[in-house]
């Protein structure tokens, strides 16, 4: 049985404000630990890590503080695929679902940073295999498991319009049974998202990163997200702040407008202000900070429609 196994691997750190998390490894026979990070943070009290070398993928499990939703989100942070924003975009989001009843799952995922074939598929391969783990194991975490979502930001955004928009692609061998289990997320939330390859929309770093510098127009046009849409990706739910200086919010509209044409459940926000990385938006004082609750009020909503 795979409970019994995965609980000795837990291992359980503490959050400020008595917020419990577990790291859970994704893969069979691996234990957590051995990844790398940096403390961007100037400040000893606050930590602002970035994970910089990923030896072991894990998911970082932080449950429902609140009243529990039943409702889980997969966290796939950003950092241009160099490094990953593990507070900013990961552990910060996680207390603020958790007090509005979400569990979160943090993926701390393998780089793909060189543009190799390879690499690009362990990072696939390791936002597949999370969701179907979660899943797999939705009662052990009190989630129902139709209320699986993923919610990308910046780079980790294109790992979660990937996840969504071909979850059935095949990026590695079935390893267990888990790995029958569907990896289509429920919903998906992106946030200042870079999902398109092409010229002046794209981040380029990030586009070298996962692809490579030298690109043909067919392997842009073919890995592009916002042209990857189906009418099966699941409702999709977008934040972007007009004035963010590192990805185009054209990213957004586009997917925003294959998501229409598709008639895919989708709500789009734009702020005026906020820049690239805001994160919770607690920081600013500017309308941005109030996503969060946006986003919790659409699911919410979603979870409603299907009950009738």
């Amino acid at each position: 049985m795979f409970f019994p196994r995965l609980m000795a691997l837990l291992t359980v750190i503490w959050l400020p404000a008595a917020f419990a998390s577990q790291e859970i490894p994704i893969w069979p026979h691996e234990a957590p630990g051995n990844n790398k990070f940096i403390n961007f943070s100037k400040n000893p009290a606050v930590n602002n890590r970035a994970v910089t070398q990923v030896d072991n993928p894990q998911m970082i499990y932080v449950p429902a503080a609140g009243k529990n939703n039943h409702s889980a989100v997969l966290i796939i942070p950003g950092g241009g695929f160099s490094y990953i924003m593990k507070d900013l975009e990961g552990l910060d989001v996680a207390k603020v679902l958790s007090q509005k009843g979400y569990a979160s799952f943090i993926l701390i995922y393998r780089l793909p940073r060189d543009g190799s074939d390879d690499n690009r598929n362990h990072a696939f391969a390791d936002a597949q295999r999370a969701m179907r783990l979660i899943r797999a194991n939705a009662a052990h975490y009190n989630v129902a498991a139709d209320r699986i979502g993923v919610m990308g930001f910046s780079a980790g955004a294109f790992l979660a319009a990937n996840l969504s928009n071909n979850p059935d692609e095949t990026t590695y061998p079935a390893t267990d049974a888990q790995d029958q289990t569907s990896a289509r997320p429920d919903f998906s939330a992106l946030i200042y998202p870079v999902v398109s390859l092409k010229d002046g929309v794209t981040h380029p770093g990030t586009r070298a990163a996962l692809y490579g510098k030298s690109l043909s127009p067919q392997l842009i046009e073919q890995n592009s997200q916002e042209d990857r849409v189906t009418g099966r990706t699941p409702p999709t739910f977008l934040v972007q702040a007009l004035n963010d200086g590192t990805a185009s919010p054209q990213n957004a509209l586009r997917l925003f407008d294959a998501l229409r044409k598709n008639h895919v459940p989708t709500e789009l926000h734009l702020f005026q202000q906020g820049g690239h990385g805001f994160g919770t938006g607690m920081k600013q004082n500017l309308p941005v900070k109030n996503w969060l609750t946006l986003f919790s009020d659409w699911q919410s909503s979603l979870v409603t429609q299907n009950k009738h």
